[in-house]
């Protein structure tokens, strides 16, 4: 996968770690050093950045070890919680440290490999920079909700004011595409471990299912479940018999619409005694791939018991089976057939999770490799500099939900006009 098509997954991460800075105030640090890592320096804002994913993924870590933890309470304040046994502000710390040893444990590898990043990827990194330093924050800066951008015009203006320079920005940004590079160029096709392309492929179809189903609701008129055993027969039948024309080689465009105008009959009439379809428009026949749904393996939507019982079923099959209030009609696709695949069924899953699936496979072995890298670097504060961490800390955590949603807008319609 090329850099230029990685850019769009890299804009959600690189949100986490930019929005992590947003509500530390004071003037700008772009000439200062907060610390020396193995003879590097790290400037106060590269620090600032690292600090707030350091916040970002302590209160992550928080949750996941006290999952009924209410952080939304008044008067909640993540400084008097313990995070893996240590005072909450210490963790960050710590956090904060070690993201600043991988920082240059990454730039290290990087050369060592003698990677070397091309002109249309150069290039593509400074628009990416430059358009994320440039973004317009006009129609955030005037809301209640964001005041504490105070009236910051750029998001340029806005990393300024907290004290994380252009140059700050661009060595952080850097940095990131390093990392991926190195991760493609050890477990990519032709790295030093390629995973094989049967490895990846059985990742995605252990995880996700390709799925067209529709529901039929197992609910009265008033909202009850049904008991009466002729009522459920007849719906149950009724599954059966849209489940044997899919088998027959009924396109599911041609069941479904068969479907909605059994609701509509069933539920709906006028005073005059018509029913809802006597006077509707033909059902609009679409391409069924209109009808596909891709869900994970960890998904609870529609529910955790449809999920379950998709995946035990065998792929290339229709089946019904009752979940919740529903008789489900259920058709599983081979999410595999996909790869390459053109006309019906234009999305090609193999491709889109491919990424996904190597990251899941080896992005915790990438991460011991750095760490091993760094295990024995050593690190020297700048004891005159102020404890950047600490300040970001206190406020974090409502700047990186913020500009997460800025950077979710910019990822989105970039994807929407096809941009990269």
């Amino acid at each position: 996968m090329s850099l230029k098509k990685r850019i769009i997954s890299l804009i959600t991460g690189a949100a986490l770690i930019l929005a992590s800075a947003l509500t530390l105030s004071g003037c700008s640090q772009s000439g200062a050093v907060a610390l020396t890592v193995d003879g590097e320096e790290i400037p106060a804002g590269v620090y600032i950045l690292y600090s707030g994913n350091a916040y970002a993924n302590a209160a992550q870590k928080l949750i996941e070890e006290q999952p009924d933890l209410s952080t939304s309470e008044e008067g909640f304040d993540y400084n008097d919680q313990t995070v893996s046994g240590m005072p909450f502000a210490d963790y960050v710390k710590q956090e904060s440290l070690d993201l600043c040893k991988r920082h240059i444990a990454v730039n290290k590898l990087f050369n060592t490999l003698g990677i070397v990043f091309g002109e249309d990827e150069q290039e593509n990194i400074n628009d990416y920079i430059n358009a994320q330093w440039d973004y317009d924050l006009s129609s955030w800066n005037t809301s209640e909700a964001f005041s504490y951008l105070n009236g910051a015009n750029t998001m340029g203006d806005f990393y300024e004011s907290i004290g994380v320079s252009k140059s700050s920005f661009r060595q952080y940004t850097l940095n990131s595409y390093r990392a991926s590079e190195i991760f493609t160029g050890y477990y990519g096709e032709g790295g030093i471990e390629e995973v094989s392309k049967d490895e990846i492929n059985a990742w995605i179809d252990d995880n996700y299912s390709l799925v067209r189903y529709f529901g039929i609701s197992l609910l009265d008129e008033n909202g009850d479940v049904i008991e009466t055993k002729s009522q459920l027969a007849i719906l149950d039948n009724l599954a059966e018999e849209y489940k044997d024309k899919l088998n027959d080689g009924a396109s599911f465009s041609e069941v479904y619409n068969l479907y909605q105008e059994y609701s509509a009959l069933t539920n709906s009439s006028d005073d005059a005694g018509e029913t809802a379809s006597d006077n509707a428009e033909p059902a609009e026949t679409k391409p069924d791939s209109d009808y596909n749904s891709l869900i994970s393996k960890t998904s609870t939507s529609p529910s955790e018991e449809f999920v379950k019982a998709l995946f035990e079923q065998k792929k290339n099959t229709t089946a019904v089976f009752k979940a919740d209030t529903y008789y489900y009609v259920v058709q599983r696709l081979d999410v595999l057939e996909t790869e390459g695949a053109d006309g019906e069924d234009e999305i090609d899953y193999v491709e889109r999770y491919s990424a996904t699936a190597l990251q899941e496979l080896k992005g915790d072995t990438m991460e011991d490799i750095f760490k091993g890298e760094y295990a024995n670097y050593t690190l020297t504060e700048n004891s005159s500099a102020p404890d950047y961490c600490r300040q970001q800390a206190e406020n974090a955590l409502n700047g990186l939900t913020t500009i997460t949603q800025i950077e979710y807008q910019y990822q989105y319609y970039q994807q929407l006009f096809g941009g990269m």
